[in-house]
């Protein structure tokens, strides 16, 4: 799953230098972590945190993978991980870290990215119960999807049947 993937990328950052304007793989400021990690797992993303934001699917509820904004346009970007916490490349003379999300403007969601809905729930879960829900899902997606096109097709064969069949073909 790319989500999983793309916080894998992000918190192995964890601890290398903000260095304003760059975009790794040694140091980073906060669009340039997005940037780089987004591009690991092949989403190519716009460079600056404003174009981040207008990039990005405004969302509500943050699941992890989401993006954290503040400021609009935005000013500073982070990647939601869960449980009002984020990974980001705060400000010089830090490093890239763990910080709570406190007040964003708002949440983005990574075209490319998206997990179902459904899976909300399970933002504070590990990664593994993501993964069996999500193949469950898509697999009920399926039958959701074409069960009702299936069943359109029986019927109509259902009906030429009985037409053969009441005219004596």
């Amino acid at each position: 799953m790319k989500v999983d993937q793309f916080l894998a990328i992000v918190e192995a950052q964890l601890g290398k230098p903000y260095v304003f304007g760059d975009e790794g793989p040694e140091t980073f400021d906060c669009s340039g972590l997005v940037q780089y990690a987004l591009g690991l797992v092949g989403i190519s993303a716009p460079r600056t945190s404003q174009e981040q934001q207008r990039w990005a699917i405004p969302v509500t509820t943050p699941r992890p993978g989401d993006l954290v904004f503040y400021g609009s346009p935005a000013y500073h970007v982070g990647v939601y991980i869960g449980n009002g916490r984020m990974i980001n490349a705060p400000e010089p003379g830090t490093t890239v870290r763990v910080d709570p999300v406190g007040q964003p403007t708002g949440y983005g969601r990574v075209p490319g990215l998206a997990t179902s809905a459904v899976l909300a729930p399970l933002a504070g879960a590990g990664t593994a119960a993501w993964d069996r829900v999500g193949e469950w899902l898509s697999g009920i997606r399926h039958v959701v999807i074409q069960g009702p096109f299936v069943a359109g097709g029986l019927v109509l064969a259902g009906v030429g049947l009985y037409l053969i069949v009441r005219e004596g073909i």
